[in-house]
């Protein structure tokens, strides 16, 4: 008789088990398809605006899809360029280029522009946005002013300087842009060519060299409605 209690207990603790473990699994499935979602949801961007299989290049955009790209500029190697409707650059600062200073520059590009680390790169970002509305963050977490960052800047890259008014009340807010996007391998061009912004997938440079050992870079162009 005993044994057969000591059975139905162990029978009832391995059913628990069972059940506790089957709760288990389907709580973890639940909760990463539910991460899985709030991924997708806040990085949406990335996931339309990129997807190379849509065969689409161009689409009409305002500032909540411009500002996160710039962001992204970067950390992903993109090349951004902003244009008015008849093709017009916009500037977004200016640099000494061949011992000429004041050149315009209309793009954001990891190769043109050398920076510090990603804080700076981000403060750059809002200094082209905002200009000198905008509060700056330090390396140790406190905040500066633009003069400061400007002054900061120029000590890593003497040879930019910061307008003091930013694009996004002036040139994105109430706006809207043509965007056209392409990619091109940076080991295809020579330092001083740009590729086309309606030639963008055409092949540049050596075409002997294997896909797979060049560095492969976005183009981005917005352009003003």
């Amino acid at each position: 008789m005993e044994n057969a209690v000591d059975a139905l207990k162990m029978a009832a603790a391995v059913m628990t088990f069972v059940l506790a473990l089957g709760i288990s699994i389907s709580s973890f499935s639940q909760a990463r398809t539910t991460a899985q979602i709030l991924l997708d949801y806040t990085d949406r961007e990335f996931d339309t605006q990129y997807a190379e299989d849509t065969g689409a290049k161009e689409r009409i955009v305002g500032k909540e899809t411009i500002v996160p790209t710039m962001y992204r500029a970067y950390k992903e190697n993109y090349k951004i360029l902003f244009y008015y409707s008849d093709g017009t650059p916009i500037e977004l600062y200016t640099k000494t280029e061949n011992g000429v200073n004041g050149v315009s520059v209309n793009y954001i590009d990891l190769e043109k522009d050398v920076l510090g680390d990603d804080r700076q790169k981000d403060n750059f970002i809002m200094a082209l946005l905002y200009g000198n509305k905008a509060t700056f963050q330090r390396q140790n977490g406190t905040t500066m002013s633009f003069s400061v960052f400007a002054a900061e800047l120029a000590e890593n890259n003497s040879k930019i300087a910061l307008n003091s008014t930013g694009i996004y009340d002036t040139i994105l807010k109430g706006k809207t842009f043509l965007e056209k996007f392409g990619v091109y391998y940076q080991e295809d061009l020579e330092d001083t060519t740009t590729p086309s912004d309606t030639n963008l997938d055409d092949t540049y440079g050596d075409v002997e060299t294997p896909d797979a050992n060049k560095t492969k870079k976005r183009v981005i162009s917005y352009y003003m409605q």
